[in-house]
């Protein structure tokens, strides 16, 4: 157990080295960001800024990390050290702009969800600032972007109906339509696994919070063995170091 807490802890996401994890805390009575090495447990905050903080995501070198910060007043994209010095806004807009993600391989672009366009969609903007564009059209609600190991494809939950089911858009092909891989529906938080193989997703069966992986295709699904607890909000690690 990396950490255990009588409040609210959300949104991991691990150090491209493994050795660290960051996340969202409610301990102090609101939403705060911080990194916790995994060994030693020695964590430090490193966003705590006036209103939320929230969503982190590091960059595929491992020095900068993405948030969502409403410190100026609407929940905006910032990037800062990983330290969490150096703060400069990377979104500017009416919207909410959340859930970033860097892209992969190189970490030059991050994706994020934003309802500038009246829902919630996935765009992308140049981690360096500048214009964003808009990546999912299909479905009214799109959300939880994650991009596997290569960059070429895009897992997010979309909702169709009542339904909230795992989706993926390949990048790499114009004009490529979205496909549903899964039947299930209150699916969340998609992760790639290291090698780009599968995705871990959190779902409901039986009543209960469950995690299941899904091959590219959707063919092949499993569910982890866990305990009876609720679990949610997977994030797959890297390979050791």
């Amino acid at each position: 157990m990396a950490l255990n807490s009588p409040e609210p802890i959300i949104s991991p996401a691990w150090s491209p080295d493994g050795r660290e994890l960051a996340y969202v805390s409610f301990e102090s009575q609101k939403a705060v960001i911080y990194a916790q090495e995994v060994l030693s447990g020695k964590r430090r905050p490193v966003a705590n800024f006036r209103g939320t903080n929230s969503a982190p995501a590091w960059s595929p070198d491992g020095g900068t990390l993405a948030a969502t910060l409403s410190r100026e007043g609407g929940s905006q994209l910032f990037l800062m050290d990983r330290n969490g010095g150096n703060v400069r806004r990377l979104t500017t807009s009416r919207a909410i702009d959340t859930e970033p993600v860097f892209d992969l391989p190189d970490g030059k672009r991050i994706y994020f969800v934003s309802d500038r366009g009246g829902g919630p969609q996935v765009y992308r903007v140049a981690a360096g600032g500048g214009g964003v564009e808009r990546i999912t059209f299909a479905g009214s609600y799109n959300i939880s972007p994650a991009v596997s190991p290569d960059g070429r494809t895009l897992a997010y939950i979309s909702r169709q109906g009542n339904n909230f089911r795992l989706h993926t858009l390949d990048l790499a092909s114009p004009g490529a339509q979205p496909v549903a891989l899964t039947d299930t529906v209150d699916d969340e938080s998609p992760s790639f696994a290291p090698n780009g193989k599968l995705i871990i997703y959190a779902t409901r069966a039986g009543g209960r919070d469950v995690l299941m992986t899904t091959t590219l295709d959707g063919r092949i699904k499993a569910r982890l063995v866990s305990t009876s607890a609720d679990v949610r909000e997977p994030t797959w690690g890297p390979y050791g170091r």
